[in-house]
């Protein structure tokens, strides 16, 4: 007899569709995201609360735990340089810090590009005052070129003069660039009603630098309205004048406003006027500016150095008007035109500097310009010639070498800013001295070179 046995939990057989979505291929995996990693950036897990394994995150952390680290230098026992005496009666190796409001005005008008990186690594910013200060700070009303061999520290002098002038609360204007006006590097038109170039702005800039520096003092004097074709620009005090011309947008309105403002400023008695005017041969040479025709414009064609250009030709009351020639610029060395004008006026009787001086500051091996002194058949421009020669500058020689104590000043400054580390000794001192003749930029460069 057969047993019967029971199948129990089985599940019933499935069945299996025919259809075209069946006999279809499997639906492909969906692609895998994509990390984007910057590079050079470190990747990995965060364990050390934000920092990468290590401990250091960032190379200013990484400096710090360096053995080499060490706090900012602190400078804060340099005394500033606060009042109008304060350069004057300083002793030559004085070492003195900027002051704030002097600061201030050295950001608006702006630095020459050594001078500019040469504060940006001090710790404080300062100044050293040498004989030669208070030759500058004493010069009377007139028109004075600053005469000295590369690195002597004209740009320097002229530093110490505007500071010595916003101290002192005295109107001021600084042009420390300008070969800037003429080397092509700002936007410009032409004007009918002027007929010359606009350069607005340039114009601007100097509008806001003169307002922001002399604020308080062009409270105080008054200007008539000013005209010139259709562009009107209300009278009134110059520093609602400036403020009207940087609230419109026009350039012929601004560059209006700027002539009227420089004007007014050289025939006003109420303050004196200081006047700084670094590379001072862009005024009397060709710039680097075409006209549509691409033929090279001068300097007197271009609108703001014209003006500034007729503010040193005319200097009224009591302005002071300090200038120095420059000669870093390879591409714009000191025109002819400006030598001719100068060696007749050092060429004649009692010239407080010689021509043999000029010449010899102009023509040395640490000039980066190859200048050659004009000959009989040296073709000048008339226009340029007459300018320099009613300039009639004043020279003041102030390439006189350093003495002991202003460059054992120097000295200590750079081991305390810790530019050198090593502590020089009497006898490295004087090699240094004499292998530099006593110049300041060359002073300093050969101590930075061989103990930095």
């Amino acid at each position: 007899m057969l047993r019967r046995v029971e199948r129990v939990g089985w599940a019933p057989l499935r069945t299996f569709a025919t259809t075209a979505a069946a006999r279809a291929a499997p639906k492909p995996a969906a692609p895998k995201k994509k990390v984007s990693v910057r590079r050079g950036q470190l990747t990995g897990e965060r364990r050390t609360g934000g920092l990468r394994r290590g401990g250091v995150d960032t190379s200013s952390q990484l400096s710090k735990a360096t053995t080499h680290y060490a706090q900012q230098p602190d400078m804060s026992d340099l005394p500033v340089l606060k009042g109008a005496s304060a350069l004057r009666e300083g002793v030559p190796g004085d070492a003195l810090a900027w002051s704030k409001r002097t600061l201030a005005a050295f950001d608006a008008f702006g630095l020459p590009r050594e001078l500019s990186r040469a504060q940006a690594l001090q710790p404080k910013p300062r100044t050293i005052v040498r004989e030669a200060t208070k030759d500058v700070l004493q010069c009377g009303q007139g028109k004075h070129l600053l005469i000295g061999e590369p690195g002597c520290g004209k740009s320097t002098y002229l530093l110490q003069a505007v500071a010595q002038a916003v101290e002192s609360e005295s109107a001021v204007l600084y042009v420390p660039r300008s070969i800037a006006l003429i080397n092509s590097s700002s936007p410009y038109m032409y004007s009918p009603a002027f007929a010359t170039y606009l350069q607005p702005e340039v114009a601007t800039h100097l509008l806001q630098a003169l307002l922001q520096v002399n604020g308080r003092i062009l409270k105080r004097i008054e200007a008539p309205d000013a005209h010139v074709e259709g562009v009107r620009v209300p009278g009134g005090t110059l520093e609602s004048m400036i403020q009207h011309a940087l609230a419109d947008e026009n350039a012929h309105v601004r560059q209006l406003a700027l002539e009227q403002v420089l004007r007014t400023l050289t025939q006003q008695t109420q303050v004196p006027l200081v006047v700084a005017i670094d590379d001072v041969q862009a005024y009397f040479m060709t710039s680097s500016y075409r006209d549509p025709d691409y033929v090279p414009l001068e300097a007197y064609e271009l609108a703001v150095p014209r003006a500034l250009r007729d503010l040193v030709l005319t200097p009224r009351s009591q302005a002071v008007v300090l200038s120095a020639l420059s000669s870093a610029h390879a591409d714009f060395p000191a025109p002819d035109a400006l030598l001719v004008a100068l060696r007749e006026q050092c060429s004649a009787h009692g010239a407080p500097v010689p021509w043999s001086r000029v010449w010899a500051t102009l023509s040395c091996r640490g000039s980066a310009t190859r200048v050659r002194e004009p000959h009989a058949y040296a073709q000048v421009n008339d226009t340029h010639l007459a300018s320099a020669r009613a300039a009639a500058f004043s020279p003041l020689d102030v390439g006189a070498p350093l003495h002991r104590n202003e460059a054992a000043s120097i000295l200590d400054l750079l081991h305390r800013e810790r530019v050198i580390w090593t502590t020089p000794n009497d006898e490295a001192f004087l090699a240094k001295l004499v292998e530099s003749h006593g110049n300041v930029h060359t002073f300093t460069h050969s101590w930075r070179a061989t103990l930095q």
